[in-house]
């Protein structure tokens, strides 16, 4: 463990600017084109290390599968069945353009800038861990994986099938989370999530002349929504945000759907 902490401390600065380079090279969800650029800059990087392949995902960034070429391949009798399989996001839930205004920093020990903590911070310690197992020669006995999917913040809709696929050959599953607080305590489990919409038909009629015969969909949907969030509760971990509404034409019209 010595060996890997003074290598570690011996690399900071490397790791640091590497993170650098990932947290200015922004990739939001909804643009695939940043997001490529990103899967661009870790492929070119570390593909001296590792067999890079990218999958394409029609209307999403490409995803990335990292093979990694460690010691102790030809250990006779050493290799174990399984691989482990490391899995990550090269997506960010922060809009193009947050760079101007919380743009990257150092200060006192700490990083930051959009991405740096879910989960930039974490590929780039992973990919490092990778070189460090190479350059101190430590023999490992199971095929290391790296997947990293374009699309986990708005809940992994296409890299899904992947994700399945590579769980199903692996003994083992690291999830490059951040730690939780100042502790840093290491996850284990995460909430799940699912997406539901919600349509309000109403009737539509003239505000001022004709309201009593109208029936105002957004009003309805503002009394359902109050208690949609109602069904949160905190003691099991379950909570519930309604985050999208659009409703409405003209402000003198009882509006017919929402």
């Amino acid at each position: 463990m010595d060996s890997f902490l003074s290598w570690a401390r011996a690399n900071e600065r490397r790791i640091v600017a590497t993170i650098r380079e990932m947290v200015e090279c922004e990739s939001p969800s909804d643009d695939p084109a940043a997001i490529n650029r990103q899967v661009e800059q870790i492929a070119d990087r570390w593909g001296k290390i590792a067999k890079v392949t990218r999958k394409k995902a029609k209307g999403y960034g490409d995803h990335l599968l990292l093979e990694f070429a460690l010691p102790g391949k030809n250990l006779p009798g050493k290799k174990k069945s399984g691989q482990l399989l490391a899995l990550g996001h090269t997506d960010t839930v922060w809009p193009m353009g947050t760079l101007k205004r919380m743009p990257w920093r150092e200060d006192a020990g700490r990083l930051w800038g959009p991405g740096v903590y879910d989960m930039k911070g974490g590929i780039a310690f992973f990919l490092y861990a990778m070189e460090a197992l190479r350059d101190l020669e430590v023999p490992v006995t199971r095929k290391v994986v790296l997947l990293l999917g374009s699309d986990e913040e708005i809940g992994s809709p296409a890299s899904r099938p992947l994700i399945e696929a590579q769980a199903r050959k692996s003994a083992g599953v690291l999830v490059l989370e951040p730690g939780t607080g100042l502790t840093g305590k290491l996850k284990t489990a995460r909430k799940g999530v699912g997406g539901y919409e919600v349509k309000v038909l109403g009737r539509a009629a003239h505000a001022g002349v004709d309201f009593t015969n109208g029936a105002n969909a957004i009003v309805e949907l503002a009394r359902q929504i109050e208690k949609i969030a109602g069904f949160t509760d905190l003691s099991i971990g379950l909570t519930v945000n309604p985050g999208v509404i659009e409703g409405g034409t003209r402000s003198n019209v009882v509006r017919r759907q929402h």
